[in-house]
């Protein structure tokens, strides 16, 4: 059984992360803050944070690559966590069994089907109300995750050379990890677990989407 880590970075101090991120209030009720990594005021990609856990020094563990908006909300989270990594070597949340790599817009549920997406995630609005949203089947093979959530056997990764695609900071850095995994026939899957996401879903608005989906297009799009 491996060890279970989790990776937050977050442009918080780590006090304020603790205090004021969803993430951060569920780890000071918890005894996992010992098991977590908390990279505050953090300004570096997450590609670039991320991949120093992708190293021999991990090797033993599991890791949760988590957003400081998610708030896990279930008393079995660690036993559901180690029951996924039984199945599948990559985990998340919520994704797609296909994606059409032409896409104009690349984001997961603009790149396939809706009969193929899976998994489910809480959302959180502004009215205090939850709800939430069911793709499709929360026990099943994936081909691309949401970034939320997406936990990685650091062994798998090693032994194939895994890595996060430094080409993006925070937009399509899922995606791309997602299909650099599946080229190296890694076994990807959604599994159920109560999160809530407190986050917009707002990012597809900005220029700085704009530019990492051309460069996607760019480096992942065939001709």
């Amino acid at each position: 059984m491996k060890n279970i880590k989790f990776v937050v970075a977050t442009k918080e101090t780590k006090k304020s992360f603790l205090e004021k991120k969803p993430f951060g209030l569920f780890l000071e009720k918890t005894n996992l803050l010992n098991s977590t990594y908390v990279i505050e005021n953090n300004t570096e990609p997450l590609t670039k944070v991320y991949n120093k856990f992708l190293t021999e020094e991990f090797k033993s563990n599991c890791v949760i690559f988590i957003h400081d908006d998610v708030l896990i909300d279930d008393l079995f989270a660690l036993e559901k966590i180690q029951l996924a990594f039984e199945k599948y070597d990559i985990i998340g949340l919520a994704g797609t069994k296909s994606c059409n790599i032409n896409s104009e817009m690349c984001a997961w549920h603009l790149m396939s089907e809706s009969s193929n997406y899976v998994g489910e995630v809480a959302h959180y609005a502004k009215d205090r109300k939850v709800w939430t949203t069911v793709f499709g089947p929360s026990d099943s093979r994936a081909l691309l995750l949401d970034g939320l959530f997406i936990g990685v056997n650091v062994e798998k990764a090693i032994e194939t050379g895994l890595k996060w695609d430094e080409n993006f900071s925070f937009h399509h850095y899922d995606i791309s990890f997602c299909l650099r995994a599946n080229n190296l026939k890694i076994k990807a899957g959604v599994f159920p677990l109560r999160a809530v996401h407190y986050g917009l879903g707002d990012s597809m608005l900005t220029e700085e989407w704009e530019k990492s989906n051309e460069k996607f297009k760019t480096l992942y799009a065939t001709s």
